[in-house]
């Protein structure tokens, strides 16, 4: 029997792709554990009152990055490192950060890379070793367009899955990110459709996250979701390109208009 090969995107076609939009709490709540991200976020973001608006700004710049002219990458980039200078804690906080520090700039990159491999996987199998370290070579420049050292982005996907595992070793929720997590799942600030669905949402994305899941199930309650997800996930496949790259080019258009 002949068996038909799979139809891959390539890794640029893959940074464009909706489904990857499904990853999007588990690598924010990625982000929120790192003590430092999770205070800066907690001090100087107006994620409570408008989640909405960070969303929109994550989604250009990581969109941009990924398929932008380079005139509009490094206008992104320099809106973003202006609205990162002043991220930074005073003498007193109880967790030291500031959003320029290339470490934090790796994880927040990191959390949106691995996710991306996790989702893809999920839709279309095993990425080859060739796709994969290309997928990881242009995810890195979402560090490096805003500072990381092109050096200091893992070259392999070997040194890449260590340095994220050690990097997960200090991953945690305290007093100051809680509130954030919860204000998170609780979405009052959006549309009541995001409001209902968010309940399920988290449920669906617990179970990638196991060192977090004992902090986080208080707030999920009901079934694990994530077996049908995974069962799901490979139908998006066989949707029409143009309707799986729809949210990426709506969000550059609008990138580009405002420039």
């Amino acid at each position: 029997m002949i068996r038909r090969a799979r139809r891959l995107p390539t890794a640029r076609q893959l940074q464009l792709e909706g489904v990857l939009l499904a990853g999007g709490l588990r690598a924010l709540l990625l982000q929120l554990a790192d003590p430092a991200v999770g205070h800066g976020v907690a001090r100087h973001s107006a994620f409570e009152t408008d989640p909405l608006a960070r969303l929109r700004g994550t989604l250009a710049f990581v969109y941009v990055v990924a398929a932008g002219e380079e005139d509009l990458v490094h206008r992104v980039a320099r809106t973003v490192g202006r609205a990162h200078r002043p991220v930074v804690s005073d003498a007193e906080a109880p967790v030291a950060y500031d959003a320029r520090d290339p470490a934090l700039q790796f994880w927040v990159a990191a959390t949106i890379h691995d996710t991306a491999v996790r989702i893809a996987e999920a839709v279309w199998g095993p990425l080859p070793g060739a796709l994969a370290d290309e997928l990881l070579a242009l995810d890195g420049r979402l560090a490096t367009v805003l500072g990381l050292p092109v050096a200091e982005w893992p070259s392999t996907r070997a040194e890449f899955d260590a340095r994220f595992l050690a990097a997960s070793a200090s991953l945690r929720f305290d007093e100051a990110t809680v509130p954030v997590v919860r204000a998170l799942v609780a979405a009052r600030a959006t549309p009541r459709w995001i409001r209902l669905l968010m309940p399920a949402y988290l449920r669906a994305t617990l179970g990638t996250l196991p060192a977090l899941r004992p902090q986080l199930d208080a707030l999920a309650g009901g079934p694990d979701l994530l077996p049908l997800a995974r069962r799901l996930a490979p139908a998006t496949r066989f949707l029409p390109r143009s309707l799986r790259t729809l949210p990426a080019r709506r969000v550059l258009a609008a990138a580009r208009a405002s420039a």
